[in-house]
């Protein structure tokens, strides 16, 4: 009778660590085989977009870009885009150089443009006193920065719509200007473009 308890008691303990058994492997190969998670890709935000796309403007140099028409003894006169720091020069080849009448020992190649600059290239033959021989200007006379119109500023060497905006600006608020030299009060217009200026403007 007493082999017969313990061997039923068997039996039914082996039962139950076989199903202990099989739920044990079951879990082992989930955890050995179920798929491995993901990571989610993070999306850039759109300031990291824009701080990426300022640095890169930044680095790159021909981000900046001006406006320049050119006039006179060139193949292809016309509105040309350049970058910021061209020269007359490079101006010259993008209008397809100067053709056969370009008087080029009046023209300074090395003058560095400025956005709405009108660059004049002259031909030979013409009057020595005429402005139009230096490239980048076009009046016939010094400009008077007292009473010269927006259209009639921007006729200066190295003068754009901007800064002939800004002597508007100054001339309605300080009054007339005294001296050429008070043209360096005028926000952009520093020491060295005035150097390059003071032979075009006057202030009688």
């Amino acid at each position: 009778m007493t082999k017969a308890i313990v061997s039923e008691w068997m039996r039914r303990h082996m039962k139950i660590l076989a199903a202990c058994s099989a739920v044990l492997l079951i879990i082992v190969c989930f955890l050995i085989f179920r798929p491995e998670k993901e990571e989610p890709v993070k999306q850039p935000s759109v300031f990291e977009e824009t701080a990426s796309a300022s640095a890169q403007r930044k680095k790159d140099p021909e981000a900046e870009t001006i406006m320049i028409d050119i006039k006179g003894a060139v193949r292809k006169p016309g509105v040309y885009e350049m970058k910021q720091g061209d020269r007359v020069t490079q101006a010259i080849e993008k209008a397809g150089g100067m053709n056969e009448k370009a008087d080029e020992k009046n023209i300074n190649l090395a003058e560095q443009l400025q956005d709405g600059t009108i660059v004049y290239i002259p031909s030979e033959g013409e009057e020595e006193n005429e402005p139009k021989k230096a490239a980048g200007t076009k009046a016939d006379a010094p400009v008077n920065i007292n009473t010269a119109s927006l259209d009639e500023l921007q006729t200066i060497s190295g003068v754009g719509q901007k800064k002939a905006e800004a002597i508007i600006a100054y001339r309605e608020e300080n009054g007339r200007f005294q001296t050429a030299e008070d043209i360096m009060n005028v926000s952009g217009i520093g020491e060295k473009s005035f150097e390059r200026i003071k032979a075009s403007i006057t202030v009688k």
